[in-house]
């Protein structure tokens, strides 16, 4: 299923289908932060100033942390409710980082606060995705390094289809048991973002990368740290 025009995905969520995307989230954090920690390598070392972006239940932070104890990692989100079962989950894990709430599109931090800023499967949440790349190049450090992982509208009919039938079979008596269709009809393609790049001069610091279900946008090999 390719829709051509993207469709935003309904920002209303209720209870229930918070209680599902933590869920969700809790069962594939260790594998995703396993998968930053071997993209991010060196850049995530004792120290390290992380603003991960639409947090959610904080569970990747939470298992970043224990790869690397000594992370500075901030979690932000636009939902209170949300950022509630963050704290949740970081007091049953005993592991502190701090949790703000707050706009993508507006980060409530000074320039040069962070040497990472990190976004998983998020930006299909955004309408003005052009937005919340100023605001992360903003906060940024030189040579700071932005990683940001979504789905892609346009992924392979097959895989879609398989991937679908996957999660409508695991939720199939729940409220979300279309999340995955939405999400993927609100994505974004990595030609439309890489014209909102090309389009933005301050952006070039940033690049498209892209596999058959994602789309990537991280700081250019260039632009970071040896």
């Amino acid at each position: 299923m390719y829709c051509r025009k993207r469709v935003p995905e309904d920002q209303k969520v209720d209870t229930a289908t918070l209680n599902l995307f933590a869920r969700v989230s809790a069962w594939g954090a260790r594998a995703a932060a396993g998968r930053v920690t071997r993209v991010l390598g060196k850049r995530l070392q004792p120290g390290t100033r992380l603003l991960d972006v639409g947090t959610g239940p904080g569970t990747i932070p939470i298992q970043l942390k224990k790869r690397v104890p000594d992370l500075s990692i901030t979690g932000l989100d636009i939902d209170s409710a949300m950022l509630t079962r963050a704290a949740a989950y970081r007091r049953r894990f005993g592991i502190s980082f701090d949790l703000v709430t707050g706009d993508g599109t507006c980060l409530p931090f000074a320039d040069s606060s962070f040497d990472v800023v990190s976004m998983f499967f998020a930006l299909h949440h955004l309408d003005e995705p052009a937005a919340f790349l100023a605001e992360a190049g903003r906060v940024l450090v030189k040579g700071g390094h932005l990683l940001v992982i979504d789905f892609r509208r346009d992924m392979p009919g097959p895989l879609f289809a398989a991937m679908d039938t996957a999660w409508q079979a695991a939720f199939m008596l729940t409220r979300g048991r279309h999340g995955f269709r939405d999400s993927v009809r609100s994505a974004w393609t990595p030609v439309e973002l890489a014209a909102i790049l090309n389009g933005r001069e301050e952006d070039n610091r940033f690049m498209v990368a892209d596999n058959p279900m994602e789309v990537w946008i991280v700081t250019r090999p260039e632009e970071s740290p040896a």
